[in-house]
């Protein structure tokens, strides 16, 4: 369950999740040492598996970077039990020499830390396309990330027929998948059960894929339901959703679970 749109904080999230039937919770790493405590109590207290996030609006490099592993330690001090740390990570803007050392950065973070610190495919950052990224996940094989395809989808405005390679070696290199369905002109379709079924079954398609890899490798997949608020979700005139992202997120659980 995400705690994006949900209006709950770190020590009320995790019960909430596991009363809707998830097994844990994904969130953005909280600020404060007391926030960061709520959030190891209500984990402990409820059971629910943990993954975080992590990014920094630093616009210059550097400080993006730095202060991005100040949380890392933060995380790794804390000693929650994170199943996958996420990174927000870079700017698509920055030059592809600083995406590069970004990336060197990450390996080394995942080598000290001995986490699985993983990179967002995610329009806007340092993965925003499918012909990108390519280049440079083949350059650092030891990069690892969460896959979230509905971005290179919408950033294209295609399917990705013709990028078939940068999909493959994406799947290759996942560790965790944001479940939310895209299109070719938006990151979010308005409902999962009342969209293109050729769509919706191409993301599951891939999410089966990488599903299938990691638990050939003899680990447990994880997956993060991720249909978003306004103004991800398609709004009527009263800035209503026109289907509570709450609810795409309980059909993709099931869905989840029956198919893997």
């Amino acid at each position: 369950m995400p705690d994006w749109g949900s209006g709950l904080g770190p020590s009320e999230l995790p019960a909430s999740a596991v009363a809707a039937g998830y097994d844990g919770v994904e969130l953005w790493w909280p600020v404060g040492r007391r926030a960061q405590g709520d959030l190891a109590d209500a984990v402990a207290t409820t059971g629910a598996s943990l993954a975080l996030l992590v990014t920094s609006a630093a616009e210059d490099p550097g400080a993006h970077a730095d202060e991005i592993e100040q949380q890392i330690e933060e995380i790794d001090r804390s000693g929650l039990p994170a199943e996958h740390v996420t990174l927000h990570l870079g700017r698509d803007h920055w030059d592809v020499a600083v995406h590069h050392e970004l990336a060197e950065r990450v390996v080394g973070w995942r080598r000290r830390f001995g986490r699985s610190i993983l990179v967002e495919l995610h329009r806007g950052r340092m993965l925003h396309s499918a012909h990108h990224s390519l280049a440079l996940l083949a350059e650092h094989p030891e990069l690892r990330v969460t896959f979230d395809i509905s971005h290179w989808i919408v950033v294209a405005e295609s399917m990705l027929d013709d990028q078939q390679a940068a999909v493959d070696l994406a799947i290759a290199r996942a560790d965790h998948v944001h479940a939310r369905i895209g299109h070719p002109q938006g990151p979010q379709v308005a409902s999962p059960v009342a969209t293109d079924t050729a769509i919706v079954e191409r993301h599951f398609a891939w999410w089966g894929r990488v599903v299938d890899r990691i638990r050939s490798e003899g680990r447990r997949p994880t997956l993060l339901a991720e249909f978003g608020p306004v103004p991800y979700a398609p709004a009527r005139r009263d800035g209503r959703a026109v289907v509570d992202p709450a609810r795409s997120n309980r059909w993709i659980m099931g869905e989840v679970r029956r198919r893997y």
